[in-house]
C-alpha cells in the first residue's frame, strides 16, 4: 500500500531522451528515484522517451545519416502527442530537453497549457562543446534552449552548484538535486586480496575515455615502483595499455556494474579543469564510494563538495599528487579501509537514493501547490 506522507497521489509526466536503462544520467536520477517516489511519497513518474527504439539503435551506429535524419524528424513530430498528454498530469519533469533537436517548442507548449514544469539536468548541456551528434544534428540541437527552459520552468533541479549558478540567473526556484546511488544495488564489497597487485579502477563511457588519459602519466609512474593492475570498465578499451601495468578491461554491463566497481583497491576520477568537467555530477566517484572503496579525484567541480581530502577520499591536481595519493593507499591498507568506510558513510548520509528522492518529492509537491 502506498504511503503518502504529505497529500494526495500525484502523476508526473517525464520527458527525456531515452527509454529506461540506457543512459547513466537518467538511471542515477529520476529512474532510480521512481520506486521510492511512488512507494514512500505517492508520486508516480510516467516516462515517455523522445527516441523510438529504432532511433536509439541508429544513434550508436556510424554512418546511416539519411536514416538518422528521417528517424529524428519522425520522432520530433511524434513528440507533440507527448506534450499534449501533459494535460492529464499534475506536473511535467523535463530531463535535459523534451526533444533532441529544435528550440524549446514543446516546453513552451506545456507551459502554455498551464502545467508546472520541473527542469532537471546533470551536465553543462548549454555548451556546444557537449556535441554528441553527427554533423547537421549538432547544428539542429539548439543549445541555447537550456536558458529558455530554465525560464519556463516552475522549478529547476540541477545536479550541482556549478549548474545551479547557471540556473539561478534565469529562475529563482532552484533546488540542487545531486545524482544519487541506490544502496540496495550497491552493497559494500570486499577489496581484492592484498597478495594481488594494487588494483586501480577507472570507469566511464566511450565519450569520456579522454579523461582516463589524464591519469596515464601517474599510473605509468606508479607502475615503476609497485605492481599495479589498471582496471578499465567501459564499452571499449583505451587505445593504448598503461606501460608497466597489468591491464584488465571489463566491458560494462548493468548487471555486474557494482561488483566490478568494488573489486579494486581504489577508484580514480581524473578530469580536465574546463566548463564541461565542472558540470559533471561526480557519478564515478559516488559509485566507488558506495562500494566502500577510497577514491582519488581531480578537484574539479562537484568533486570538491563530495570529497573531504584525507577523510573520505583524496584530491589530486597533478601527476605527482595522483602518484602520491595512490602510493599512500597502496602502502597503508588500514588508512585505505578507513577511508573506504568513510566514503560509504558519505553516500548513506548525503547521496543515497532514499535521501535524494525525499528531497525531490518535496520539490514536486511544492510546484503542484
Amino acid at each position: 500500500m502506498t504511503h503518502v506522507a504529505d497529500g494526495r497521489e500525484l502523476k508526473v509526466l517525464v520527458l527525456a531522451s531515452k527509454a529506461p536503462g540506457l543512459a547513466p544520467g537518467q538511471r542515477f536520477r529520476f529512474e532510480q528515484w521512481a520506486p521510492r517516489l511512488r512507494r514512500d511519497h505517492g508520486i508516480m513518474l510516467d516516462l515517455i522517451p523522445f527516441e523510438s527504439p529504432r532511433l536509439s539503435q541508429l544513434l550508436y551506429q556510424r554512418g546511416h545519416f539519411a536514416a538518422k535524419a528521417a528517424r529524428v524528424s519522425y520522432d520530433f513530430f511524434r513528440r507533440a502527442s507527448a506534450a499534449f498528454a501533459a494535460r492529464s498530469y499534475d506536473a511535467v519533469l523535463v530531463f535535459r530537453e523534451a526533444a533532441l533537436i529544435g528550440p524549446a517548442i514543446y516546453e513552451s507548449l506545456i507551459a502554455a497549457l498551464g502545467k508546472p514544469i520541473i527542469y532537471d539536468f546533470d551536465d553543462t548541456i548549454w555548451s556546444p562543446a557537449q556535441a554528441h551528434m553527427n554533423g547537421i544534428f549538432s547544428r539542429l540541437h539548439f543549445y541555447g534552449k537550456t536558458s529558455r527552459i530554465c525560464r519556463l520552468a516552475t522549478a529547476v533541479t540541477p545536479g550541482n552548484e556549478f549548474l545551479a549558478e547557471y540556473a539561478r540567473k534565469r529562475n529563482s526556484s532552484v533546488f540542487i538535486m545531486p545524482t544519487s546511488i541506490e544502496l540496495d544495488d550497491y552493497p559494500v564489497i570486499a577489496e581484492p586480496s592484498s597478495a594481488e597487485p594494487f588494483v586501480v579502477c577507472w570507469t566511464g563511457s566511450t565519450s569520456t575515455l579522454p579523461h582516463f588519459e589524464h591519469a596515464r602519466a601517474a599510473l605509468e609512474q606508479l607502475a615503476k615502483t609497485i605492481p599495479v593492475a589498471v582496471k578499465v570498465i567501459c564499452n571499449e578499451p583505451p587505445a593504448r595499455p598503461i606501460a608497466g601495468a597489468e591491464m584488465r578491461f571489463v566491458r560494462w554491463s548493468p548487471e555486474r556494474e557494482a561488483q566490478e566497481l568494488g573489486d579494486c583497491h581504489a577508484g580514480i576520477m581524473p578530469l580536465p579543469d574546463d566548463e564541461i568537467a565542472r558540470g559533471k555530477c561526480g557519478l564515478k566517484a559516488l559509485q566507488y564510494m558506495a562500494t566502500g572503496r577510497p577514491v582519488v579525484v581531480s578537484p574539479v567541480g562537484v568533486n570538491t563538495e563530495i570529497i573531504r581530502d584525507g577523510v573520505n577520499g583524496l584530491l589530486a591536481s597533478s601527476t605527482d599528487e595522483f602518484v602520491a595519493a595512490l602510493t599512500r593507499l597502496a602502502e597503508d591498507p588500514d588508512f585505505r579501509r578507513r577511508m573506504g568506510a568513510e566514503a560509504r558513510r558519505t553516500i548513506e548520509e548525503r547521496y543515497s537514493g532514499e535521501v535524494v528522492a525525499k528531497a525531490f518529492a518535496q520539490v514536486v509537491r511544492s510546484v503542484v501547490r
